[in-house]
């Protein structure tokens, strides 16, 4: 019994983390909201994963301990060699293969929708998003829409907008972001939108979404943005890039209305360009 009483350790231990996880859902260590339109798709393709992985959990600790339990160490007593058995080892092996067919075809439909470029719908916004060591760099056109998205994302205009860690766009509006990265390799992730691309040096990437929930409007008598304290959805860099890794942090603010959006726009474009110093006209022009 001596050595019997491991097993049950064990599987006490085993049952105390596995009820730590299923109490998530109602005590608040869960999933974030979803704020996205195709956040139902990647969901389901959680849930679907996490079904098969906590079976199998389930199963094979529990055949773990069973056997831990079952076959404990006695003195005196040699442990029996037994054969391997052919058709358990198929059944083994095509039953988690018929498991990664199904998830490689149900998620085919997701990804193509929100990963090939051919797929995603025509913007109502395009902004582009530069990633460096460590920080975001947000660069709005001067209008929401430019003439030619692609271009404007490899060459800057003078009149666009560079704000740190600050995302803007509105409720319903289809968003393409143009994502680089100055340095290393990043990953640009807002758990609220399920978004999460890499950035990859040398390569531009678009990416999209489109939120259905906003958390922010903006007090023109004041010039700020008022954030719901009920809604603070963060921006995340998923890839360890460094030592200031955990400071690539920025937030999405998400307007009411394209109204509301464009009178942001324009007192955030007004104020950037107060900010930079007047031209001064040169001796000989001044003398003339």
């Amino acid at each position: 019994m001596q050595h019997k009483g491991w097993s049950i350790f064990f599987g006490v231990i085993l049952s105390a983390a596995f009820l730590s996880i299923a109490i998530g859902p109602w005590v608040g260590w869960w999933l974030p909201a979803n704020v996205s339109t195709f956040g139902p798709d990647i969901d389901y393709l959680y849930y679907v994963i996490l079904g098969f992985t906590t079976f199998f959990f389930l199963l094979t600790e529990v055949l773990l301990v069973w056997a831990m339990y079952r076959f404990a160490g006695r003195p005196g007593v040699k442990a029996p060699y037994i054969e391997g058995h052919h058709r358990l080892e198929m059944l083994w092996t095509l039953v988690p293969g018929g498991i990664l067919l199904y998830i490689a075809l149900a998620q085919i439909h997701a990804w193509e929708k929100i990963k090939y470029q051919a797929k995603m719908p025509d913007p109502d916004l395009v902004m582009q998003i530069t990633a460096r060591q460590w920080d975001w760099t947000m660069r709005y056109a001067e209008t929401p829409k430019p003439d030619n998205p692609r271009a404007w994302a490899e060459i800057p205009n003078f009149d666009d907008l560079y704000l740190p860690d600050e995302l803007h766009c509105w409720k319903g509006a289809n968003v393409r972001i143009y994502l680089k990265t100055q340095d290393v390799l990043h990953s640009l992730f807002l758990p609220h939108l399920r978004l999460k691309q890499d950035a990859l040096p040398g390569k531009t990437i678009p990416v999209w979404f489109n939120a259905t929930d906003s958390n922010t409007r903006f007090n023109e008598s004041t010039g700020t943005c008022e954030l719901d304290k009920n809604k603070v959805w963060e921006i995340a860099c998923a890839e360890l890039c460094g030592g200031g890794h955990y400071r690539m942090r920025g937030m999405l603010y998400v307007h009411e209305s394209k109204d509301d959006y464009l009178n942001w726009l324009k007192h955030a474009q007004k104020t950037a360009r107060s900010r930079q110093p007047e031209k001064k006209a040169s001796p000989v022009a001044a003398k003339n």
